[in-house]
């Protein structure tokens, strides 16, 4: 795979059935906060990733509120795909949603039915289970080399050469 957007990418699946795959990546961090887009927010002071290249018009969020806020998705025993935005804000508010527990992203990763299963066998990607990673984590910077370090132990030498390795 040759895709750029890509690189060196750490990403979430939320969801992946017949129709297709939809996921966020966790350590493309944005320069912008939620509060760029609610000023309002007196607790907007959460970071807002680049989840993906489709829909770079749209705010998607996962979270570890379970069900405080109706309309959530369910994707694991601790984490939740969307909601109601509302009740979102609310919580966000109080200080109960905070960075601990929510990731706010602009975009998402998506693949059709079969494409990402077919990117996978063909090596594109590297897979771990969810259970070994923190996808809630705040340390985003050194996020690709602990999900190396957690693929296979010898892999996260990889992450300390540069992206342009004829510069290396």
């Amino acid at each position: 795979m040759h895709d750029s957007f890509f690189t060196r990418s750490v990403i979430y699946l939320a969801i992946n059935n017949n129709e297709g795959t939809l996921g966020f990546i966790l350590n493309f961090k944005s320069q912008f906060l939620l509060r760029d887009f609610k000023p309002q927010l007196k607790n907007g002071n959460i970071p807002i990733y680049e989840g993906g290249p489709v829909a770079k018009s749209e705010l998607f969020f996962l979270h570890q509120l379970g069900h405080k806020i109706s309309d959530s998705l369910q994707v694991s025993e601790n984490c939740f795909f969307g909601g109601n935005y509302t009740e979102l804000l609310d919580l966000i508010e109080t200080g109960e949603a905070n960075e601990q527990n929510i990731r706010m992203f602009i975009g998402y990763s998506g693949w059709d039915s079969a494409q990402l299963n077919d990117e996978i066998t063909k090596n594109s990607w590297l897979t771990l289970n969810e259970n070994n990673f923190n996808c809630f984590s705040n340390d985003y910077y050194s996020m690709w080399k602990q999900a190396l370090s957690n693929y296979k132990k010898s892999y996260s030498i990889f992450s300390d050469i540069g992206n342009n390795v004829s510069m290396n």
